[in-house]
This record gives C-alpha cells, structure tokens and sequence, in this order.
C-alpha cells in the first residue's frame, strides 16, 4: 500500500514540476521575450542613427572640401532573433531615391535682388561700376602721355588712387602713384621713369602699390567705385564680381537616402538624409536629429543667410538593399554649384515629407540668430515649409545677403563598387 501512495506521490511531483517548467516557460515567451525583443530592435535603430550620423559626416567631409576620395559608410538592416525562443527577426530596407521620388527640393525667390555675376569692361571715365563685390584685374591704359594729366580711383566715395603723368625731360615722361586710406597716405613714388611717347599700362592690383593688400580687403562689399580723369587720354580695364539687378527663382531638386525598418517589437522608424540633414519619422512624429549646414547671422544693417545642400545621385543598379545584414554605402564628391546675391526680401520654400520637422528647425535657427523679421509658414497637406526673411532696414537697401552652395554626391549600396 505504501509502494502504490509513494508511486502517486511520484507522478504529481513530476506533473508539478513539468506544469511549473511549462508555467516559467510561457511567461518568459509571453512577458520577457517580447520586452528583450524590444530592448534589441530599440539598440538596433539608436545603432542606425548613429549609422546615419556618421554617413552625414562623412557626406559633410567631402562636400566642404571637395574630396574626390571614396568614403564607405556602414548600414545596419536588422537585428537577430533570440537563440531557444520563438521570436521574430527585424528587418529593413535601404534606398537611394532620385530627385523624382525623394519628394525633396529647395527654391528660393525674391522679387528685387541682385545676383553676382562676372563682369569685364573697359571704362573710360568718367565711369562706374556698381554694387561690386571683387576685383580680380584692374589696369590703368594711358594712350597717350600728357604733362600734368590725372587719373582717380575712388571707392564709396573716398578717393583711394591717384596717378599722375609727369615731364621726365623733352621727349621722356614719369609716372607717379598715390594710394591714400582714408587721410592716411599708404604708398606715393615714382612707379616709372624715363617714358617714351607711348601706350602705358598700370597695374593697379600690384601689390607693391598697397591698393589690393591694404584697402580693397577692408572695403565695406558690396561697394561703389568710379574712375575720373582730368582728360580722354586713357581709360580703365576691369575684371571684377558685381550684384546685377533681378529677381531671383532658383529650384533645386534634391535625392535623399532613406532607411526604413521593419520591426517586429519596436515602433517602426524612418531615417532620412535629405539636404544635407538627418530626419528621423515615426507614427507619433518627426524630428531633425542632424542638422544641415544652414546660418543665419543678424547684423544690425544686414542679415547673412547661407544654405549649403547636398544632392545625392545614385548608381544605377546600385540604389537599394533589404532584408538583414550590414551593407555599405559608398559616397564620393563629384561637383558643387556656388550662387550668391543680395536681396530686399527672400523666401526659402523646403518641399520635404517632414515639413514640421524643418519648420522647427527653422524657427529655431532664426531665433537663435537674434533675427526677429522672418515667418515660418508649415503646410503638413502640402508637405513643404517656408521662410520669409525680410531686410532689417525700412529703405529700399538690399541688405540681405544670400549664398547658396549644391554639392552634388554619388553613392551607391555595396558590394561591388561601380566608379
């Protein structure tokens, strides 16, 4: 009798103790494993926007310094399942997206601006050339020599350069060059001595004369400056950047590389390099987590706005990758574009798939700037934001001075490099 009741005894402890492990099972599958799952995919996208952090720096890397050398970037797609449990594996996908899907691009117009443009010219004075912003060549060309004959050089109304023609003896001439400062005389000597009756060109860039080393870096840009003369002997030759008047309507459309994941346990995120920022997006919103090379400075008399965007262009064939594993990306520099131009008024319009991302970002720059005349307009049903800059000055000054460089990048998602 007491063999039979330690039998039973036996088979309920078993059954206890297989109903516990199976108990103990269930909850870690049903309670733990989720969470643990969780935990991983949640390490897996900060890996990814780590990830993308680095893509962007390099990307910057090569954009600034127009480096043609090849930087390869890693991608994470997914993350691994648990070993012993029923769990699922994430996922991902990679794209490289053309200006025709990527939903990105920039434009930006003002009604009354000025954009730089070269400008090469003979003046002959009396003469001007306005709203210039650098000079690369500058010569006086006397046609012929004449005892006591001028020729004046004078930027935003403050004479800088005067050449004198001087008698030498009977059949010779000299020529003397002053340069002045303010009331501060830099450079007055004989240049040239001993001139026969002849064409004579002076090259007002030289440094020696301290024009180009002394003044022309200190000139409040963009300035005035005119040439007088105190005959029609000669004329002055100019190669020079000045502000042409116009209105300004640029578009620049934009492709972007874009990850998106396929999660299991964690909320799905979308990570995005559009224009040279990094957009992360998920279901409850969107944020810009590196920001673009963009600036705004407020001086007083003048706002300074620079937008630096970067346009990525894919390799045929070598635009996309899913699934799971870590794949390259490989990104090299192949051109920039450089636009600059003073305004009255400007508008910045960012057509993106996270207008309010970029309008926060953009509020927030320009308040950062100590900039107070300037509206963010965010349109979520238009996908796009834009920004309304006006001049600080209540006159008709165009003070608003604008540059923008495009820096065109190919990449491509590896292996098998195609350069």
């Amino acid at each position: 009798m007491n063999g039979k009741e330690n039998a039973q005894v036996g088979v309920i402890v078993a059954i206890l103790m297989v109903s516990l492990l199976v108990a103990v099972l269930v909850i870690v599958q049903v309670y733990y494993v989720p969470n643990w799952m969780k935990d991983k995919e949640s390490n897996h996208m900060d890996a990814v926007a780590n990830q993308f952090s680095n893509l962007k720096f390099s990307i910057d890397l090569q954009a600034t310094s127009s480096m043609y050398a090849p930087i390869t970037s890693s991608i994470t797609l997914g993350s691994k399942e648990l070993p012993y449990f029923v769990s699922s594996r994430a996922f991902g996908s990679l794209n490289i997206l053309p200006t025709t899907s990527s939903n990105f691009s920039v434009y930006v117009s003002s009604q009354y601006g000025r954009t730089k443009n070269l400008y090469q010219s003979t003046i002959t004075p009396p003469g001007s050339v306005d709203y210039v912003d650098s000079i690369s060549a500058f010569y006086l060309i006397i046609n012929t020599l004449s005892d006591g004959d001028t020729f004046n050089v004078t930027l935003n109304g403050n004479e800088n350069i005067e050449v004198s023609v001087l008698r030498h003896n009977e059949t010779t001439f000299r020529i003397n060059l002053k340069t002045i400062n303010g009331t501060q005389i830099l450079f007055n000597q004989t240049i040239a001595s001993s001139i026969p009756q002849e064409e004579f060109r002076v090259n007002l860039l030289n440094s020696d004369y301290r024009f180009s080393t002394d003044v022309l870096p200190y000139a409040t840009t963009p300035f005035n400056l005119s040439v007088n003369a105190s005959n029609t002997h000669g004329n002055f030759s100019i190669k020079c950047y000045k502000y042409d008047g116009s209105t300004i309507s640029l578009s620049y459309p934009i492709g972007t590389i874009q990850y998106q994941s396929d999660n299991s346990y964690f909320v799905d995120q979308t990570y995005t390099y559009e224009g040279g920022a990094v957009v992360l997006k998920q279901h409850d919103g969107e944020a810009i987590i590196s920001p673009p090379s963009f600036s705004a400075v407020n001086y007083t008399t003048k706002h300074i706005f620079n937008l630096s965007v970067v346009d990525i262009v894919g390799i045929e064939g070598k635009t996309s990758a899913s699934g799971y594993g870590t794949y390259s990306i490989r990104t090299n520099y192949s051109a920039h574009t450089y636009y600059k131009a003073l305004a009255r008024n400007v508008t910045i319009q960012i057509n993106t798939n996270h207008p309010s991302a970029w309008g926060r970002y953009l509020s927030n720059l320009m308040n950062g700037s100590g900039i107070t005349n300037f509206t963010v307009d965010i349109n979520e049903s238009g996908n796009y934001v834009s920004l309304s800059l006006q001049g600080p000055q209540s006159n008709n000054s165009y003070d608003i001075e604008l540059s923008i460089r495009v820096t065109k990048i190919y990449a491509q998602v590896g292996p098998g490099w195609v350069s």
